[in-house]
């Protein structure tokens, strides 16, 4: 993550960060700046709880940045507003 961060990408939280196992995944959530974090799936593998088993949507990023924010002591919305702009900002054709 820190290596990561060095040279200027982002760190993402994936749908294990929702396991019994993720621990270090959330750990790495975080120690990572709010400003640095991106939530995704990895669709179509690797759907998280409570989907387990089943096809990775992307709208179960919901599921996921619920994680993220409660792991980053944060509202839905803050996170949804930082998430938002870093894509902005790392992806300029967004814009």
């Amino acid at each position: 993550m820190r290596r990561s961060l060095e040279i200027g990408s982002l760190v993402s939280s994936p749908a294990w960060s929702r396991s019994k196992n993720g621990q270090n995944v959330r750990d790495t959530v975080a120690a990572t700046p709010l400003d640095r974090i991106h939530a995704g799936t990895a669709c179509p593998y690797l759907a998280p709880v409570p989907y387990r088993g089943k096809r990775c949507e992307p709208a179960y990023v919901k599921e996921i940045s619920e994680t993220v924010a409660q792991v980053k002591g944060c509202s839905l919305e803050a996170l949804g507003a930082a998430t938002c702009k870093t894509a902005s900002e790392f992806f300029p054709k967004l814009k």
